[in-house]
């Protein structure tokens, strides 16, 4: 059975168990810097939890197609060796930012770390979510580039920790570049950047023409 298979299968089951104990399991579990210190599995336990459904399927339905990219592509050691050095990685570059008793959870710093990696090792590999149709894997990590910088700048209020993003982020990427080459890698995302910037402003005349 494929190891994203089984990453799916753990978070649904984990939610499924937290759900019956409300947020208090969160406290003990999450990740923090002060939990961290009495506690070093949450930085295990904490990427399992999820803060409600969409939560939850938001985060399942990346990891579905960017893990099974990279698990075809790398097999199962390495996609896991990813997920949790993104994971991690995100928790600890978080700690530069947020108060030692901010508590955070998910597997987003994982899931990117896979999308960093898949977008540079199966550039060309589609995805429905979150756009419907399907789009390159490429185009998803760019899109994904795009709405972190723009939540980090923004969204100073939000519960959303798109630092964590970015640790999990240079983790992929890194390992992206290492797997094939900082040249290739490079020019897959600025291509990508490019005819995704290009099509927006296409689709921007389209409407503002028709209007």
């Amino acid at each position: 059975m494929k190891v994203t298979y089984l990453l799916v299968l753990a978070l649904l089951a984990v939610f499924a168990a937290t759900s019956l104990y409300g947020q208090d399991v969160f406290g003990r579990f999450g990740f923090s810097g002060n939990n961290l210190a009495s506690h070093p599995e949450v930085l295990v336990t904490s990427i399992f939890l999820h803060g409600g459904l969409a939560h939850l399927l938001s985060n399942v339905l990346v990891l579905l197609f960017v893990g099974l990219a990279v698990e075809g592509e790398l097999g199962k050691t390495k996609m896991l060796a990813v997920f949790f050095m993104g994971s991690f990685a995100g928790d600890f570059v978080s700690l530069l930012i947020y108060p030692a008793g901010v508590v955070s959870i998910g597997a987003s710093g994982g899931i990117f770390a896979l999308l960093g990696l898949g977008m540079i090792v199966r550039p060309t590999d589609l995805s429905v979510y979150p756009m419907v149709v399907p789009i390159p894997l490429a185009f998803l990590g760019i899109m994904y580039i795009f709405y972190n910088i723009y939540g980090f700048f923004t969204d100073a209020s939000s519960n959303i920790s798109y630092i964590a993003h970015f640790g999990g982020l240079v983790v992929g990427l890194a390992w992206g570049f290492a797997e094939k080459g900082v040249k290739r890698g490079m020019k897959i995302i600025l291509i990508s950047a490019a005819i995704m910037l290009l099509l927006a402003g296409a689709l921007f005349l389209l409407v503002n023409g028709a209007v």
